[in-house]
Protein backbone atom coordinates (compact mmCIF):
# COMPACT_ATOMS: atom_id res chain seq x y z
CA UNK A 1 0.00 0.00 0.00
CA UNK A 2 1.74 3.29 -1.19
CA UNK A 3 1.99 6.04 1.53
CA UNK A 4 -0.72 8.37 -0.70
CA UNK A 5 -3.36 5.45 -0.17
CA UNK A 6 -2.50 5.47 3.49
CA UNK A 7 -2.86 9.08 3.74
CA UNK A 8 -6.81 8.33 1.79
CA UNK A 9 -7.59 5.81 3.97
CA UNK A 10 -6.49 7.90 7.42
CA UNK A 11 -9.16 11.00 7.00
CA UNK A 12 -11.50 8.43 5.95
CA UNK A 13 -11.47 7.00 8.86
CA UNK A 14 -11.41 10.44 10.19
CA UNK A 15 -8.18 10.45 12.10
CA UNK A 16 -6.32 14.01 11.64
CA UNK A 17 -3.02 14.41 9.11
CA UNK A 18 0.11 14.95 10.42
CA UNK A 19 0.25 18.54 9.09
CA UNK A 20 4.02 17.95 7.97
CA UNK A 21 2.66 14.47 5.90
CA UNK A 22 -0.72 16.47 4.61
CA UNK A 23 1.63 18.98 3.20
CA UNK A 24 4.05 16.68 1.39
CA UNK A 25 0.88 15.41 -0.23
CA UNK A 26 -0.28 18.55 -1.29
CA UNK A 27 3.03 19.22 -3.09
CA UNK A 28 3.18 16.00 -4.60
CA UNK A 29 -0.18 16.60 -6.23
CA UNK A 30 0.56 20.03 -7.46
CA UNK A 31 3.82 18.19 -8.59
CA UNK A 32 1.51 15.82 -10.61
CA UNK A 33 3.03 12.89 -8.38
CA UNK A 34 -0.81 12.31 -6.74
CA UNK A 35 -3.22 10.91 -9.78
CA UNK A 36 -6.42 13.03 -9.82
CA UNK A 37 -8.70 9.68 -8.56
CA UNK A 38 -6.60 9.69 -5.82
CA UNK A 39 -7.02 12.98 -5.09
CA UNK A 40 -10.47 12.69 -5.94
CA UNK A 41 -10.80 10.05 -3.34
CA UNK A 42 -8.86 11.95 -0.78
CA UNK A 43 -11.46 15.48 -1.51
CA UNK A 44 -14.22 13.12 -0.46
CA UNK A 45 -12.89 12.05 2.69
CA UNK A 46 -12.21 15.53 3.54
CA UNK A 47 -15.83 16.44 2.55
CA UNK A 48 -17.27 13.88 5.01
CA UNK A 49 -15.70 13.76 7.59
CA UNK A 50 -14.53 17.64 7.66
CA UNK A 51 -11.06 19.35 8.30
CA UNK A 52 -9.43 21.11 11.61
CA UNK A 53 -8.79 24.02 11.98
CA UNK A 54 -4.66 23.43 11.78
CA UNK A 55 -5.25 20.94 8.82
CA UNK A 56 -7.51 23.79 6.76
CA UNK A 57 -4.78 26.27 7.33
CA UNK A 58 -2.20 23.53 5.76
CA UNK A 59 -4.27 23.73 2.86
CA UNK A 60 -4.88 27.24 2.58
CA UNK A 61 -0.80 27.78 3.15
CA UNK A 62 -0.26 25.15 0.25
CA UNK A 63 -2.22 26.79 -2.16
CA UNK A 64 -0.94 30.19 -1.11
CA UNK A 65 2.89 28.61 -1.80
CA UNK A 66 1.90 26.50 -5.00
CA UNK A 67 3.01 29.43 -7.33
CA UNK A 68 3.68 32.89 -7.96
CA UNK A 69 3.41 35.72 -4.93
CA UNK A 70 2.79 39.69 -5.54
CA UNK A 71 5.41 41.05 -3.24
CA UNK A 72 3.67 45.02 -2.86
CA UNK A 73 6.39 45.83 -0.13
CA UNK A 74 7.73 48.98 -2.04
CA UNK A 75 4.49 50.24 -1.90
CA UNK A 76 3.56 52.41 0.62
CA UNK A 77 -0.01 52.71 1.11
CA UNK A 78 -1.88 50.08 2.93
CA UNK A 79 -3.00 46.78 0.69
CA UNK A 80 -6.65 45.91 0.77
CA UNK A 81 -9.04 43.37 -0.80
CA UNK A 82 -12.67 42.46 -0.63
CA UNK A 83 -13.76 39.13 -1.60
CA UNK A 84 -17.82 38.26 -2.17
CA UNK A 85 -18.97 34.26 -2.03
CA UNK A 86 -20.81 35.39 -5.17
CA UNK A 87 -24.61 36.80 -5.60
CA UNK A 88 -26.87 37.78 -8.07
CA UNK A 89 -26.28 41.21 -9.43
CA UNK A 90 -23.44 41.93 -7.23
CA UNK A 91 -21.59 44.82 -8.90
CA UNK A 92 -20.20 46.30 -5.64
CA UNK A 93 -16.23 45.57 -6.45
CA UNK A 94 -16.31 47.69 -9.45
CA UNK A 95 -17.08 50.77 -7.00
CA UNK A 96 -15.05 49.75 -4.43
CA UNK A 97 -11.86 49.66 -6.07
CA UNK A 98 -12.31 52.83 -7.45
CA UNK A 99 -13.80 54.36 -4.02
CA UNK A 100 -10.81 53.30 -2.22
CA UNK A 101 -8.05 53.85 -4.67
CA UNK A 102 -9.12 57.98 -4.67
CA UNK A 103 -9.21 57.61 -0.90
CA UNK A 104 -5.38 56.48 -0.61
CA UNK A 105 -5.77 52.71 -0.21
CA UNK A 106 -3.82 50.02 -2.54
CA UNK A 107 -6.80 47.34 -3.91
CA UNK A 108 -4.92 44.71 -5.96
CA UNK A 109 -7.97 43.28 -7.05
CA UNK A 110 -8.07 39.85 -7.88
CA UNK A 111 -11.55 38.51 -9.30
CA UNK A 112 -13.05 35.76 -10.80
CA UNK A 113 -15.60 34.84 -13.90
CA UNK A 114 -19.33 33.83 -13.42
CA UNK A 115 -20.20 29.88 -13.14
CA UNK A 116 -23.23 28.91 -12.34
CA UNK A 117 -26.10 31.30 -11.49
CA UNK A 118 -24.05 34.22 -9.82
CA UNK A 119 -21.95 36.75 -12.19
CA UNK A 120 -18.16 37.33 -11.76
CA UNK A 121 -16.50 40.83 -11.76
CA UNK A 122 -14.13 40.09 -14.88
CA UNK A 123 -17.44 39.36 -17.20
CA UNK A 124 -18.89 42.67 -15.76
CA UNK A 125 -15.77 44.79 -16.40
CA UNK A 126 -14.98 42.87 -20.18
CA UNK A 127 -18.89 44.31 -20.87
CA UNK A 128 -16.50 47.45 -21.75
CA UNK A 129 -14.74 47.28 -25.22
CA UNK A 130 -10.83 46.90 -24.95
CA UNK A 131 -10.79 46.10 -21.16
CA UNK A 132 -8.12 43.76 -20.15
CA UNK A 133 -7.68 41.90 -17.29
CA UNK A 134 -5.72 39.33 -18.62
CA UNK A 135 -2.06 41.57 -17.91
CA UNK A 136 1.66 40.81 -17.45
CA UNK A 137 2.45 40.40 -13.60
CA UNK A 138 4.62 44.31 -14.28
CA UNK A 139 2.15 45.99 -15.86
CA UNK A 140 -0.35 44.99 -12.79
CA UNK A 141 2.05 46.35 -10.61
CA UNK A 142 2.83 49.91 -12.69
CA UNK A 143 -1.02 50.44 -12.79
CA UNK A 144 -0.85 50.15 -8.86
CA UNK A 145 2.22 51.91 -8.11
CA UNK A 146 0.27 54.85 -10.10
CA UNK A 147 -3.35 54.29 -9.63
CA UNK A 148 -3.64 52.31 -6.25
CA UNK A 149 -6.25 49.94 -8.08
CA UNK A 150 -6.03 47.16 -10.64
CA UNK A 151 -8.36 44.58 -11.94
CA UNK A 152 -6.74 41.46 -12.14
CA UNK A 153 -7.14 37.90 -13.45
CA UNK A 154 -5.65 35.25 -11.66
CA UNK A 155 -3.14 34.10 -13.76
CA UNK A 156 -2.03 30.30 -14.71
CA UNK A 157 1.27 31.22 -12.03
CA UNK A 158 -1.05 31.78 -9.16
CA UNK A 159 -2.14 29.03 -6.73
CA UNK A 160 -1.90 26.26 -9.32
CA UNK A 161 -2.63 23.88 -6.61
CA UNK A 162 -6.25 25.39 -6.12
CA UNK A 163 -7.10 25.18 -10.08
CA UNK A 164 -6.73 22.06 -10.03
CA UNK A 165 -8.67 20.94 -6.58
CA UNK A 166 -11.44 22.97 -8.04
CA UNK A 167 -11.57 21.16 -10.95
CA UNK A 168 -11.92 18.22 -9.27
CA UNK A 169 -14.53 19.44 -6.53
CA UNK A 170 -16.96 20.38 -9.30
CA UNK A 171 -17.11 17.08 -10.95
CA UNK A 172 -17.06 14.94 -7.87
CA UNK A 173 -19.57 16.44 -5.53
CA UNK A 174 -17.50 18.21 -2.84
CA UNK A 175 -18.23 22.16 -3.89
CA UNK A 176 -20.09 22.56 -0.67
CA UNK A 177 -16.76 22.32 1.92
CA UNK A 178 -16.51 24.84 4.28
CA UNK A 179 -12.86 23.80 4.77
CA UNK A 180 -11.98 24.07 1.01
CA UNK A 181 -14.19 26.67 0.43
CA UNK A 182 -12.18 28.38 2.73
CA UNK A 183 -8.55 26.94 1.10
CA UNK A 184 -9.95 28.23 -1.69
CA UNK A 185 -10.44 31.48 -0.89
CA UNK A 186 -8.12 32.53 1.33
CA UNK A 187 -5.29 30.90 -0.03
CA UNK A 188 -5.50 33.17 -3.07
CA UNK A 189 -6.39 36.09 -1.66
CA UNK A 190 -2.81 35.60 0.30
CA UNK A 191 -0.81 35.73 -2.75
CA UNK A 192 -2.15 39.41 -2.91
CA UNK A 193 0.36 40.94 -0.24
CA UNK A 194 -2.46 42.50 1.48
CA UNK A 195 -2.52 44.28 5.12
CA UNK A 196 -6.20 43.21 5.35
CA UNK A 197 -9.30 41.49 3.32
CA UNK A 198 -12.66 42.26 3.58
CA UNK A 199 -15.46 39.60 3.01
CA UNK A 200 -18.72 39.98 1.96
CA UNK A 201 -20.66 36.38 2.86
CA UNK A 202 -23.58 36.72 1.29
CA UNK A 203 -26.68 34.44 2.50
CA UNK A 204 -29.90 33.40 1.17
CA UNK A 205 -31.61 31.49 -1.54
CA UNK A 206 -29.61 33.91 -3.86
CA UNK A 207 -26.19 32.48 -2.03
CA UNK A 208 -23.65 29.43 -1.67
CA UNK A 209 -24.93 29.72 1.78
CA UNK A 210 -28.82 29.84 2.48
CA UNK A 211 -29.00 29.50 5.96
CA UNK A 212 -27.69 32.21 8.50
CA UNK A 213 -26.18 29.60 10.27
CA UNK A 214 -24.06 27.95 7.25
CA UNK A 215 -22.73 31.73 6.45
CA UNK A 216 -21.75 32.23 9.91
CA UNK A 217 -19.75 28.73 9.73
CA UNK A 218 -18.52 29.99 6.77
CA UNK A 219 -17.40 33.46 7.55
CA UNK A 220 -15.91 32.20 10.86
CA UNK A 221 -13.82 29.81 8.83
CA UNK A 222 -12.74 32.74 6.64
CA UNK A 223 -12.00 35.26 9.35
CA UNK A 224 -9.92 32.62 11.36
CA UNK A 225 -7.87 31.52 8.17
CA UNK A 226 -7.06 34.80 6.78
CA UNK A 227 -6.41 35.97 10.10
CA UNK A 228 -3.62 33.45 10.57
CA UNK A 229 -1.72 34.74 7.71
CA UNK A 230 -1.07 38.00 9.22
CA UNK A 231 -4.05 39.84 7.50
CA UNK A 232 -6.61 42.18 9.27
CA UNK A 233 -9.81 40.92 8.68
CA UNK A 234 -13.60 41.32 8.65
CA UNK A 235 -16.46 39.31 7.73
CA UNK A 236 -19.76 41.11 6.70
CA UNK A 237 -23.03 38.34 6.56
CA UNK A 238 -25.58 40.46 3.87
CA UNK A 239 -28.64 39.29 2.19
CA UNK A 240 -29.53 37.12 -0.74
CA UNK A 241 -32.65 36.56 -0.66
CA UNK A 242 -32.89 39.35 -3.70
CA UNK A 243 -30.68 40.35 -6.43
CA UNK A 244 -28.59 42.89 -5.03
CA UNK A 245 -29.31 46.49 -6.98
CA UNK A 246 -32.12 47.59 -10.10
CA UNK A 247 -30.59 45.62 -12.42
CA UNK A 248 -28.83 42.47 -13.07
CA UNK A 249 -26.63 41.49 -16.24
CA UNK A 250 -22.96 42.25 -17.09
CA UNK A 251 -23.08 45.23 -18.96
CA UNK A 252 -26.02 47.02 -17.42
CA UNK A 253 -24.11 46.45 -13.92
CA UNK A 254 -21.15 47.69 -14.91
CA UNK A 255 -23.34 50.85 -16.08
CA UNK A 256 -25.46 51.45 -12.79
CA UNK A 257 -22.16 50.80 -10.65
CA UNK A 258 -20.83 53.99 -13.13
CA UNK A 259 -24.15 55.49 -12.08
CA UNK A 260 -23.00 55.15 -8.48
CA UNK A 261 -19.33 56.31 -9.25
CA UNK A 262 -20.94 59.19 -10.93
CA UNK A 263 -23.15 60.21 -8.03
CA UNK A 264 -26.54 59.70 -9.82
CA UNK A 265 -29.25 57.72 -7.78
CA UNK A 266 -29.12 54.12 -7.38
CA UNK A 267 -31.16 51.37 -6.14
CA UNK A 268 -30.84 51.74 -1.92
CA UNK A 269 -30.06 48.37 -0.85
CA UNK A 270 -27.14 48.09 -3.53
CA UNK A 271 -25.81 51.70 -2.52
CA UNK A 272 -25.92 50.84 1.00
CA UNK A 273 -24.45 47.25 0.89
CA UNK A 274 -21.08 49.08 -1.06
CA UNK A 275 -20.85 51.92 1.25
CA UNK A 276 -21.15 49.49 4.32
CA UNK A 277 -18.35 47.21 2.45
CA UNK A 278 -16.39 50.30 1.45
CA UNK A 279 -16.51 51.71 5.10
CA UNK A 280 -14.77 48.46 6.38
CA UNK A 281 -12.42 48.55 4.12
CA UNK A 282 -10.91 51.82 4.63
CA UNK A 283 -11.30 51.18 8.32
CA UNK A 284 -8.97 47.90 7.87
CA UNK A 285 -6.33 50.47 6.14
CA UNK A 286 -6.71 53.34 8.27
CA UNK A 287 -7.82 51.49 11.89
CA UNK A 288 -7.91 54.66 14.03
CA UNK A 289 -10.78 56.16 11.37
CA UNK A 290 -14.59 56.06 12.86
CA UNK A 291 -16.85 54.86 11.41
CA UNK A 292 -18.46 58.39 10.86
CA UNK A 293 -14.88 59.48 9.27
CA UNK A 294 -14.71 56.88 7.40
CA UNK A 295 -18.10 57.15 5.94
CA UNK A 296 -17.62 61.25 4.86
CA UNK A 297 -14.62 60.55 3.10
CA UNK A 298 -16.33 58.21 0.90
CA UNK A 299 -18.97 60.28 0.43
CA UNK A 300 -16.79 63.17 -0.30
CA UNK A 301 -15.08 60.96 -3.12
CA UNK A 302 -18.34 60.03 -4.86
CA UNK A 303 -19.60 63.36 -4.60
CA UNK A 304 -16.14 65.34 -6.08
CA UNK A 305 -16.36 63.10 -9.08
CA UNK A 306 -12.68 61.59 -7.97
CA UNK A 307 -13.61 57.63 -7.69
CA UNK A 308 -15.29 58.24 -10.87
CA UNK A 309 -12.26 59.63 -12.00
CA UNK A 310 -9.93 57.28 -10.56
CA UNK A 311 -12.35 54.04 -12.27
CA UNK A 312 -11.54 56.02 -16.03
CA UNK A 313 -8.16 56.37 -15.24
CA UNK A 314 -8.22 52.52 -14.38
CA UNK A 315 -10.25 51.07 -17.30
CA UNK A 316 -8.07 53.09 -19.72
CA UNK A 317 -5.05 52.15 -18.33
CA UNK A 318 -6.12 48.19 -18.71
CA UNK A 319 -7.19 48.79 -22.77
CA UNK A 320 -10.65 51.04 -22.95
CA UNK A 321 -9.95 54.00 -24.73
CA UNK A 322 -10.59 57.68 -23.70
CA UNK A 323 -13.62 57.53 -26.35
CA UNK A 324 -14.88 54.50 -24.96
CA UNK A 325 -14.73 56.04 -21.28
CA UNK A 326 -16.10 58.87 -22.21
CA UNK A 327 -19.39 57.19 -23.99
CA UNK A 328 -19.33 54.23 -21.77
CA UNK A 329 -23.59 54.66 -20.64
CA UNK A 330 -23.96 54.31 -24.47
CA UNK A 331 -21.42 50.96 -24.87
CA UNK A 332 -23.21 49.61 -21.56
CA UNK A 333 -26.72 49.34 -23.20
CA UNK A 334 -29.01 46.19 -22.75
CA UNK A 335 -30.05 43.78 -25.26
CA UNK A 336 -33.08 45.55 -28.08
CA UNK A 337 -35.82 43.23 -27.12
CA UNK A 338 -37.92 44.30 -24.73
CA UNK A 339 -40.20 42.06 -22.54
CA UNK A 340 -42.43 43.26 -19.39
CA UNK A 341 -42.98 40.64 -16.84
CA UNK A 342 -46.35 41.39 -15.23
CA UNK A 343 -48.17 40.62 -12.26
CA UNK A 344 -50.92 37.85 -12.30
CA UNK A 345 -52.38 39.22 -9.12
CA UNK A 346 -52.41 42.30 -6.70
CA UNK A 347 -51.10 41.52 -3.69
CA UNK A 348 -47.67 41.81 -1.72
CA UNK A 349 -43.83 40.48 -3.31
CA UNK A 350 -43.04 38.23 -1.06
CA UNK A 351 -40.26 36.06 -2.27
CA UNK A 352 -37.87 36.30 -5.38
CA UNK A 353 -36.47 33.06 -6.64
CA UNK A 354 -32.97 34.74 -6.45
CA UNK A 355 -31.21 31.74 -7.52
CA UNK A 356 -33.36 31.09 -10.77
CA UNK A 357 -33.42 34.04 -11.87
CA UNK A 358 -29.64 33.64 -11.94
CA UNK A 359 -29.96 30.56 -13.70
CA UNK A 360 -32.65 31.95 -16.22
CA UNK A 361 -30.16 34.83 -17.23
CA UNK A 362 -27.77 32.18 -17.47
CA UNK A 363 -29.26 30.37 -19.60
CA UNK A 364 -30.06 32.87 -22.58
CA UNK A 365 -26.30 33.96 -22.65
CA UNK A 366 -25.81 36.26 -19.47
CA UNK A 367 -23.58 33.25 -17.64
CA UNK A 368 -22.48 30.33 -17.91
CA UNK A 369 -22.31 26.32 -17.15
CA UNK A 370 -18.63 26.02 -18.09
CA UNK A 371 -16.11 28.41 -18.23
CA UNK A 372 -15.61 27.74 -22.03
CA UNK A 373 -19.07 29.22 -22.51
CA UNK A 374 -19.32 32.51 -24.69
CA UNK A 375 -21.24 35.15 -22.67
CA UNK A 376 -23.35 37.95 -23.83
CA UNK A 377 -22.87 41.05 -21.94
CA UNK A 378 -25.91 42.27 -23.51
CA UNK A 379 -29.21 40.05 -22.10
CA UNK A 380 -30.39 41.86 -18.96
CA UNK A 381 -33.14 41.92 -16.22
CA UNK A 382 -34.59 45.42 -14.99
CA UNK A 383 -36.42 45.16 -11.59
CA UNK A 384 -38.95 47.44 -10.52
CA UNK A 385 -40.40 46.33 -7.40
CA UNK A 386 -38.76 44.90 -4.17
CA UNK A 387 -39.69 42.63 -1.67
CA UNK A 388 -42.29 43.89 0.41
CA UNK A 389 -43.94 46.53 -2.22
CA UNK A 390 -47.92 46.04 -2.81
CA UNK A 391 -48.52 45.62 -6.57
CA UNK A 392 -51.63 45.12 -8.57
CA UNK A 393 -52.53 42.61 -10.84
CA UNK A 394 -51.10 43.62 -14.14
CA UNK A 395 -48.47 45.76 -12.80
CA UNK A 396 -44.84 45.58 -14.33
CA UNK A 397 -42.35 43.58 -11.63
CA UNK A 398 -39.33 43.70 -14.41
CA UNK A 399 -38.10 43.77 -17.95
CA UNK A 400 -36.23 41.52 -19.62
CA UNK A 401 -33.92 42.48 -22.48
CA UNK A 402 -32.94 39.84 -24.89
CA UNK A 403 -31.80 39.45 -28.63
CA UNK A 404 -35.08 38.06 -29.57
CA UNK A 405 -38.85 37.91 -28.02
CA UNK A 406 -39.08 34.65 -26.14
CA UNK A 407 -41.81 33.70 -22.76
CA UNK A 408 -41.17 35.29 -19.87
CA UNK A 409 -43.53 32.42 -17.57
CA UNK A 410 -40.47 31.46 -15.90
CA UNK A 411 -38.96 34.69 -15.05
CA UNK A 412 -43.33 35.46 -13.30
CA UNK A 413 -42.61 32.39 -11.47
CA UNK A 414 -39.59 33.68 -9.79
CA UNK A 415 -41.78 36.11 -8.27
CA UNK A 416 -44.30 35.48 -5.50
CA UNK A 417 -46.81 37.52 -4.62
CA UNK A 418 -49.39 37.04 -1.63
CA UNK A 419 -51.99 38.27 0.51
CA UNK A 420 -49.54 38.43 3.82
CA UNK A 421 -46.72 40.88 4.96
CA UNK A 422 -43.50 40.93 3.97
CA UNK A 423 -40.67 42.11 6.50
CA UNK A 424 -37.30 41.82 4.08
CA UNK A 425 -33.94 40.73 5.99
CA UNK A 426 -31.89 42.59 7.04
CA UNK A 427 -29.11 44.16 4.57
CA UNK A 428 -26.79 43.28 7.31
CA UNK A 429 -26.79 40.42 9.34
CA UNK A 430 -23.73 40.01 10.45
CA UNK A 431 -20.04 41.02 11.25
CA UNK A 432 -17.52 38.67 12.42
CA UNK A 433 -13.48 39.88 13.01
Amino acid sequence: MTQHVQHIIHKRDGNAHDLKQFRAFLTAYTNGEVPDYQMAAWLMAAWLRGLSAAETACLTEAVRDSGACLNLQHIDRPKVDKHSTGGVGDKTSLVLLPLLAAAGVCVPMMSGRGLGHTGGTLDKLEAMPGMNVRLPTERYLQILETLGGVFMAQTDAIAPLDRKLYALRDVTGTIESIALITASIIGKKATEDLDALVLDVKCGNGAFMREPAQAHALAHSLVQAATRLGMRTVALITDMNEPLGAWIGNAVETREALAMLRGEPVEPRFQAVTLQLAGEMLRAAQPALTVAAARATLEQHLRDGSACERFMQVATAQGVSPATCANLPACLAPAPVAQEIRAPRSGILQQFDTARIGRLLGALGAGRAALTDVIDPAIALQLHVHLGDPVNAGAVLATLYTRTSISTQDFVECMQIGDGPCVPSPLVLEKLS
